[in-house]
């Protein structure tokens, strides 16, 4: 039997009979049902979403009831006014028998047209929807492709947008450019070896550049007359930017990892005597810059927290935006900072986004750029007292000092040691960041303690941190992790026999490897929709373009040497293996099913100890969960799942 291979009757038989025994197991732990309906009541500020200002209309993601319903899209005469809808995914889920979920809301310029894409069942297959806003009715233009990312043409007149698509057997992101009303045409141009792409077009529609790559952005290319010419090409570092007239504003790393601004003369890019910097390397992290009414907005991480400048055209700065105590912002209610995902969503003279913190949930903000002007258009509705938030910090195996937030009850005692869960990550550029998680917060009420690590391989402290955790030396990530958890043990917060560790998608494979690396720190260990095969993902065109450029090429021979050593399928030996639940989405095309099945099925082989080794598959789902019952039963089975390992009461005391 190959469980490799979806195809196989036997592998869907041993599927199905370990996910039953899966979910037999859940249901029966104490606490779980009202572990459910609490992260359900804390999940519902999640679904807070930016305002986006256009042509005298704002549009926004909004939720009209606290029932278990997706968020519509929305449009509205004032930034808080009375919203009128023109997509609901709930009414898409019910015609269609599948979950459906909105990705990406992209008004037009003159806010005539709605560019939305939605998503069924988690598969990251993109349909486009447009809309006429006036008449809320479908424009006839009926686009096939699998939409990615989507920027309009200045006047409204149509749009870029760049695809996914698999040609000849490699994944590939073909760009398009369509007028609305005319027929479709084959893509201008297929960019090359990339995961990602963006187009950023200048106001006056001059000047359109091309944003390539996911974890590190690059600007390579200019388009003109149809073609790729290059732009940034062959010039070191990251560059992320926007236009300001004639010139790039632009965020780059080259000799300096936490990023400098520079601007950048598109005429003469490629000569770098002839670029001004604006703002050199700081201890601010440089993640995203925007060009508003002339003004330069600025989003940055310090100390793992985010931050708002505005500078003028020279780089002065001329306003530090408060948003007040540390916290996250970004353009979804989502925790955590990527060099491709907005911090900010960029409106008629105004920016907007949403915030939140350990205890305080997600709220929605409009910057109005001209008046100077901080407004809150939706106050967080759950704000906690009696949170005690400190920071750590733990050496790591090369001497390097590992930072990590620690959150707990004002009322525990954590002179003894209490039931403690890490959750950790390290990987792709990303920073994770103190902001509000229902089952985070959850956890912390029951009176565990809560510890968000911020290993190498993010970059809350630049790109520095982000390259010294990433191919040949990710065992770098892994051995941070031991770190902070040998800190709290050794600090009497926590012991071996009450410590789990949580990891998702990247950080799946973080905890499978923390599973057969070292098993004797954990009592419970969940590793959700995870890549534990790093020899095997090539064969999976997506998976493989992500992962070669972070863990490597498997089809590279050096490569696959320092990938065999860290690679959890790889490295499953007898032991006494701790509680592990590994969980997936059935229609998961970033971290396929079958890389959970065959490392729980080598782990319960070799388990020696009585602990138990569960899979449990979610229909219906993807790289993550939809709709507030899903969600809130997925993060309740596996966080009463790590409780019960560490012996964390999470019973409701009514």
């Amino acid at each position: 039997m190959d469980l490799r291979d979806d195809e196989f009757p036997e592998t869907i038989a041993w599927q199905e009979n370990a996910n039953a025994a899966a979910a037999e197991y859940l249901s029966t732990l104490y606490g779980r049902d009202d572990m459910q309906r609490r992260i359900a009541a804390l999940l519902t500020d999640t679904r807070q979403a930016p305002v986006v200002g256009r042509g005298g209309r704002w549009f926004q993601q909004v939720v009209l009831n606290t029932a278990d319903q997706e968020p519509v899209v929305a449009v509205r005469d004032r930034p808080s006014g009375e919203p009128r809808v023109l997509v609901d995914p709930n009414a898409l889920s019910v015609e269609r028998g599948k979950q459906v979920t909105v990705l990406a809301v992209v008004p037009s310029p003159d806010g005539s047209t709605l560019a939305c894409t939605v998503m069924e069942a988690g598969a990251e297959v993109f349909e486009l929807l447009l809309i006429d806003v006036e008449t809320g009715e479908s424009l006839p233009d009926r686009i096939p492709w699998n939409v990615a990312n989507l920027t309009w043409l200045p006047d409204s007149s149509g749009f870029w947008c760049t695809t996914r698509a698999v040609i000849d057997g490699e994944y590939r992101v073909p760009l398009h450019r369509h007028l609305l009303g005319t027929e479709l045409t084959a893509p201008i141009l297929t960019p090359p070896d990339t995961v990602d792409a963006t187009v950023v077009v200048s106001a006056d529609g001059e000047h359109v550049a091309l944003r390539t790559g996911n974890t590190e952005q690059r600007m390579d290319w200019i388009i003109r007359d149809g073609a790729l010419h290059p732009f940034l090409l062959g010039l070191p570092g990251s560059f992320a930017g926007a236009f300001d007239l004639d010139d790039l504003i632009a965020i780059t790393d080259h000799e300096a990892p936490r990023g400098r601004l520079v601007r950048i003369p598109v005429a003469t890019a490629g000569d770098t005597s002839t670029w001004t910097e604006l703002l050199a390397e700081s201890d601010h992290v440089l993640r995203q810059v925007a060009v508003v009414g002339g003004t330069i907005v600025l989003g940055s991480l310090r100390e793992a927290s985010c931050e708002l400048r505005l500078l003028d055209g020279s780089g002065t700065v001329v306003e530090e935006v408060d948003l007040g105590a540390p916290g996250a912002i970004g353009s979804v209610a989502f925790g955590a900072s990527h060099p491709s995902l907005p911090m900010f969503i960029v409106g008629d003279d105004e920016i907007s986004f949403v915030r939140s913190t350990f205890d305080s949930s997600w709220s929605v903000y409009r910057y109005a750029v001209t008046e100077r002007r901080l407004e809150v258009l939706t106050a967080p509705t759950i704000e906690v007292d009696g949170f005690v938030v400190s920071t750590r910090s733990a050496v790591s195996s090369d001497g390097a000092i590992v930072p990590a937030h620690v959150v707990h009850r004002a009322d525990l005692d954590v002179s003894v040691p209490q039931p403690t869960l890490i959750y950790g990550y390290g990987g792709f550029n990303i920073s994770n960041l103190p902001s509000f998680t229902g089952s985070w917060t959850a956890w912390v009420e029951a009176g565990g303690v809560f510890v968000l690590a911020h290993l190498r391989g993010n970059s809350e402290y630049g790109s520095d941190w982000w390259r010294q955790g990433r191919r040949e030396v990710k065992q770098q990530t892994f051995d941070d992790l031991y770190a902070v958890a040998e800190e709290l043990i050794a600090s009497g917060m926590t012991t071996p026999g009450q410590l789990a560790v949580r990891g998702e998608s990247n950080g799946g494979l973080l905890t499978g490897a923390a599973i057969v690396q070292r098993p004797d720190l954990w009592a419970g260990v969940s590793s959700d929709v995870p890549i534990l095969d790093l020899l095997g993902y090539e064969h999976d065109p997506f998976t493989y373009a992500i992962g070669k450029d972070e863990y490597g090429d498997p089809r590279v021979p050096a490569e696959a040497e320092w990938l065999r050593r860290i690679s959890p399928v790889h490295n499953v030996e007898a032991a006494s293996y701790p509680a592990v639940l590994v969980t997936a989405g059935a229609n998961d095309p970033r971290c396929p099913t079958w890389h959970s099945r065959v490392f729980v099925d080598l782990l319960q082989q070799a388990q020696s100890g009585e602990a138990p080794i569960l899979l449990r598959v979610y229909e219906d789902q993807g790289h993550g969960a939809a709709g507030l019952s899903d969600r809130s039963a997925k993060e309740a089975d596996w966080l009463t799942f790590v409780a019960t390992a560490t012996g964390l009461d999470v019973r409701s005391e009514s």
